[in-house]
């Protein structure tokens, strides 16, 4: 497993994003239950303890709660649906790496793409050169554009744990540390925005990569033209 380091598989990436969420919900969760004596009485009333690491004799509950937030977070891949919402994704890679193929292969592609159509296209023309699973560009460049997309998506994860954790304070009537974390969930955006703009240039090296083979060009120009998307 490999959270710092470039990830291997999907499931890296995944690991990466669910220990960052845990992480960040362990934050949220002590800072929340200092300036709540309600919430600190509940988590302290579990005489279980636990250990993190190297801190020992944690109350249990400190530890339970962000586990089961970051398992929610991991079983709805939560990432995956703030992507669906904002059409993080689909926007991505219609702009940045589907028009652009056809671009290079002289196709004339519509920019009506559904997300139907957007699936089927990624698995026809870019999956089979940049996927996780023996891709035919080098490695590395596959690599970096996954890595890329996994730090993204733990921005994005702890942007909305900061917001979350922004509204239960303004619920409670705490409008300073509401405005501080609100201003935490910001700045982490604005970040993500840069982390972005690294997924876009990762994204141009795969298509140049893939297109400069005049074989890999024909082919997929080929299942362009023969409507196969």
């Amino acid at each position: 497993m490999k959270i710092f380091g470039q990830p291997e598989s999907y499931s890296d990436i995944l690991l990466r994003v669910f220990y960052c969420t845990l992480a960040i919900s362990l934050i949220c969760v002590c800072i929340l239950s200092y300036y709540s004596p309600s919430l600190k009485s509940i988590i302290d009333s579990i005489s279980v303890e636990a250990d993190i690491g190297v801190i020992k004799g944690v109350k249990a509950l400190y530890v339970l709660i962000p586990l089961v937030v970051a398992f929610i977070s991991r079983i709805v891949k939560l990432h995956d649906k703030i992507s669906d919402l904002f059409s993080i994704r689909h926007e991505f890679d219609k702009k940045h790496i589907l028009l652009p193929i056809a671009r290079k292969v002289g196709y004339d592609l519509s920019t009506d793409i559904n997300k139907e159509k957007r699936n089927n296209l990624m698995y026809k023309v870019f999956y089979p050169y940049a996927g996780f699973n023996d891709p035919v560009i080098d490695a590395q460049l596959v690599r970096t554009a996954l890595d890329n997309w996994g730090w993204f998506w733990v921005g994005i994860e702890a942007a909305f744990m900061f917001l979350l954790t922004s509204v239960i304070f303004l619920c409670m009537q705490l409008g300073g540390q509401s405005f501080a974390f609100l201003l935490i969930s910001i700045t982490i955006i604005l970040l993500c925005i840069i982390q972005y703009k690294a997924c876009i240039s990762s994204a141009t090296a795969e298509v140049n990569t893939i297109c400069d083979d005049g074989n890999r060009k024909n082919e997929i120009l080929e299942k362009f033209s023969n409507g196969q998307n």
